[in-house]
């Protein structure tokens, strides 16, 4: 099968093209930088260097796709940023969506569409959607948008974790912060098993549908770094309250606009994922696309991730 893969060399993104050529598709992956895809290109990948905001850089490149995943990140950019790319880059893509070949067009979308919800919430692809901050906004707007356009699937991504994301120097370090002091609730899923989602939605999804990703065990924020640092020896984070963390977003973006950095450490964005109670349940995917969790639970994943560093 052909397809093209936009942010292939993102975290997920990279994962998921081994995972596909591993399954002997042809895979075609759009990269900002030829030196992140170059690696790829080695093990397969046809390699195209574009951006989304960038029509041009764009042309033929969905030429015969028969399915396109789009994981370009926005979560951590600012809310203007975060628009161009969910919104004015989605168009320019499917601008070039050749109609004739495509099948699906599958996409990773995120927990914000669900807002601020109370503690005692139990989401699932059908709790309504109240989104309260920016992303929330413009992520609702990006999933509509692609229904109109595209025979559309949308994965709602939970926090992704696995090798090399794994938190734990930062833990150690102590430059984690637990917003109002952690008590709210989290859903993440390893990236093996987010990659088996996006393969069980390429075999069996139909279009229009909507998944949630996530593993089994949602967990207290406060109550997941408090076994991580138990495990670890590290300290607990410290806690700090919501203004705070938007005065030093504020700071932040100031401090990295003078260094020359794209993104910032603590956007509106990234404060109302991280904040918010995100309770998710996971039955859709396995009862309907089939999708058995290598990692039911962060202790099976992290456990794993602790048993390949190497030793202090």
């Amino acid at each position: 099968m052909n397809i093209l893969v936009i942010g292939a060399t993102g975290y997920a993104g990279s994962h998921l093209v081994r995972a596909l050529l591993e399954r002997g598709h042809r895979v075609r992956g759009l990269a900002r930088q030829i030196e992140r895809g170059i690696p790829l290109e080695k093990e397969g990948m046809e390699l195209r260097v574009g951006d989304l905001l960038h029509a041009a850089s764009l042309q033929g490149i969905a030429h015969e796709v028969e399915v396109i995943f789009n994981l370009a990140a926005s979560c951590r950019l600012d809310p203007p940023e975060a628009k161009k790319i969910m919104t004015d880059g989605a168009r320019n893509l499917f601008r070039n969506v050749d109609r004739a070949a495509l099948k699906k067009y599958i996409w990773a979308s995120n927990l914000s569409v669900y807002g601020f919800p109370a503690a005692t919430a139990r989401l699932d692809e059908n709790s309504p959607l109240k989104p309260a901050y920016a992303l929330g906004k413009m992520t609702v707007d990006a999933e509509n948008l692609a229904r109109e356009n595209v025979p559309a699937i949308a994965v709602r991504v939970a926090s992704i974790y696995g090798p090399g994301r794994d938190a734990l120097a930062a833990l150690r370090e102590g430059r984690i912060r637990l917003l109002n002091g952690g008590e709210n609730w989290t859903s993440r899923i390893h990236v093996a098993d987010l990659v088996q989602v996006f393969l069980a939605a390429l075999e069996r999804a139909t279009p229009d549908s909507v998944y949630l990703a996530a593993d089994d065990l949602p967990t207290i924020q406060r109550e997941f770094f408090q076994e991580l640092a138990a495990v670890t020896g590290a300290t607990m984070p410290l806690a700090l309250e919501l203004n705070a963390a938007r005065a030093f977003g504020v700071f932040g973006r100031a401090m990295n606009a003078l260094a020359g950095e794209r993104q910032y450490p603590m956007s509106e964005n990234v404060i109302g994922l991280v904040s918010g109670n995100y309770f998710c349940l996971n039955n859709k995917i396995k009862n309907e696309l089939g999708v058995r969790l290598k990692y039911p639970t962060f202790r099976e994943g992290y456990k794993e991730i602790l048993e390949t560093l190497p030793r202090a």
